[in-house]
């Protein structure tokens, strides 16, 4: 398994597994991700491929995420450099349950550590319950619940790593 970020080529491939995420969601009735913002243009609006990650298996793209070091639209008030900002985070169904969420959320962390950013972030739909307990369980504290975009509720959370923990 290898980790890293996307070569332009891959984009659609990237799409591929937001798209089959957000079916699979839809399908258990709990719609996430409108299939316009999960265009390589939506996706790509103020980021650089260099923001999107995937885990490969066999040559396979098995995960996807996108990795910023500024968020001001969801995290406004955060000083610049502090974090690094985690959105997206998606597996493919056949890979699901294998401990691959787990590995994507551990290069985070350390991209995050390795980039002296002090807070891994991340923003998710406050209704999920399964979604925030999976963050929680992988060390995030909540720290705000408000709605995005004035109309969704969400949770917004974050990872103090370590190196820069107070002592």
């Amino acid at each position: 398994m290898e980790i890293r970020s996307i070569r332009e080529s891959e984009i659609d491939l990237f799409i591929e597994v937001l798209m089959e995420g957000a079916s699979w969601i839809a399908a258990n009735k709990k719609r996430m991700w409108d299939e316009a913002d999960l265009q390589a243009h939506s996706l790509m609006e103020g980021l650089t491929i260099n923001n999107f990650f995937a885990a490969f298996i066999d040559g396979e793209i098995a995960g996807v995420m996108i990795l910023q070091d500024e968020d001001s639209f969801f995290w406004p008030e955060d000083p610049e450099g502090e974090a690094l900002y985690l959105h997206k985070l998606c597996i493919r169904r056949k890979y699901a349950k294998t401990g691959l969420s787990d590995r994507m959320i551990g290069y985070a962390k350390n991209l995050a550590e390795v980039s002296k950013k002090r807070f891994l972030k991340l923003d998710c739909a406050a209704d999920r319950a399964a979604l925030r307990q999976f963050y929680e369980q992988h060390g995030f504290a909540l720290v705000n619940e408000r709605l995005a975009m004035e109309k969704y509720p969400a949770a917004f959370y974050r990872f103090e790593i370590k190196s820069y923990a107070k002592a």
